[in-house]
């Protein structure tokens, strides 16, 4: 009797795993991965089924950010170091739609598209602007002035009336009034601000000082600090989830990445990634909560739980991945 129990709960058990492994498998089993090689000048395309990279495309010269159109028609490469221009591919084609050089505004890094599927926001720092792009027509439209030094990563609020743009070496965050054109005005920081995150359900700015290691969160209006934690190697980017209720820092020096709870503001734990990882990019998936984050120093991506705090799945890149995206199919 003790036999057959034995066998009916290891046979329990294989079932349970296996009923686990096919709804990762059905979470995953759709949609392409695109990715910046930095050191390739390229991006990979990566089928998430196969785990293989099905297309490279080129960009210019230091591609660093990637980013994609709500509709799934367009994503844009920043070329930051030395390429000085955009990179602007066609996601239904897979291929390069036209290169936007910046002769005005060089060294673009930190970009966002707005909702309206045709319009790009970047940061210049060598410029010390922001600009907004077309990338239908390749037209710079518009110019903003931050007069900060190495304005670097760029956040919009909700109704994309407001951009809040990280200055890395003025210690201060600049708000920016898009339907103005002009700044509101410079929010002092702790030293060498990089990542930002507008966290629009309770209308927060979350942001990484890499100098001393911090993870902040303030008002932009009121400029209150509400939290912040410490500890952190260089906290690269700050990603939050569907429902904004976690918040996810990869932290580039220690190897891992840290997870918050956004609404009581408490950190809910570390996922050690490999030694050595260089975790950078991260994006999210469009309908679950699963992360992809670009291990820099490894060549690949790996796929996060982000309430279990577990990769489940890993896929291949290019040399150096920073800025990822996730493309529907």
């Amino acid at each position: 009797m003790k036999r057959f129990s034995f066998v009916l709960f290891i046979f329990v058990a294989a079932i349970s795993m296996a009923n686990g492994a096919q709804v990762e498998e059905s979470r995953l089993s759709k949609g392409l991965l695109a990715v910046v090689n930095k050191s390739d000048n390229s991006i990979s395309v990566i089928d998430i089924n196969d785990k293989r990279i099905i297309k490279t495309l080129p960009t210019g010269k230091g591609p660093h950010e990637l980013v994609m159109s709500n509709n799934q028609k367009w994503a844009v490469s920043t070329n930051f170091v030395g390429g000085d221009s955009l990179t602007v591919f066609n996601l239904r084609e897979l291929e390069v739609e036209r290169t936007i050089p910046l002769e005005a505004l060089k060294g673009p890094h930190g970009a966002a598209f707005l909702t309206d599927n045709k319009h790009v926001i970047f940061t210049s720092g060598k410029a010390k602007h922001l600009g907004i792009v077309n990338v239908e027509t390749g037209a710079l439209e518009t110019k903003i002035k931050t007069a900060q030094d190495t304005t670097h990563m760029v956040a919009l609020n909700k109704d994309e009336s407001r951009a809040f743009a990280t200055n890395i070496r003025s210690d201060s965050i600049s708000v920016l009034d898009l339907q103005n054109q002009s700044r509101v005005k410079n929010i002092a920081t702790f030293s060498m601000p990089e990542a930002i995150g507008y966290r629009a359900s309770a209308h927060e700015i979350w942001y990484g000082a890499n100098k001393e290691g911090r993870l902040v969160v303030i008002n932009p209006d009121s400029e209150q600090e509400i939290a912040q934690w410490q500890g952190f190697g260089f906290p690269y980017r700050v990603l939050f989830n569907h429902d904004e209720s976690v918040a996810m820092v990869p932290d580039f020096h220690n190897h891992y990445i840290r997870f918050f709870d956004a609404n009581n503001k408490k950190e809910l734990g570390t996922l050690a990634l490999e030694e050595g990882a260089g975790p950078q990019g991260i994006t999210l998936h469009p309908k679950h909560d699963i992360a992809f984050l670009s291990l820099n120093l490894k060549n690949k991506i790996v796929a996060i739980d982000i309430h279990t705090r577990e990769v489940i799945a890993e896929f291949p890149t290019g040399t150096n991945p920073d800025g990822v995206i996730f493309i529907s199919r």
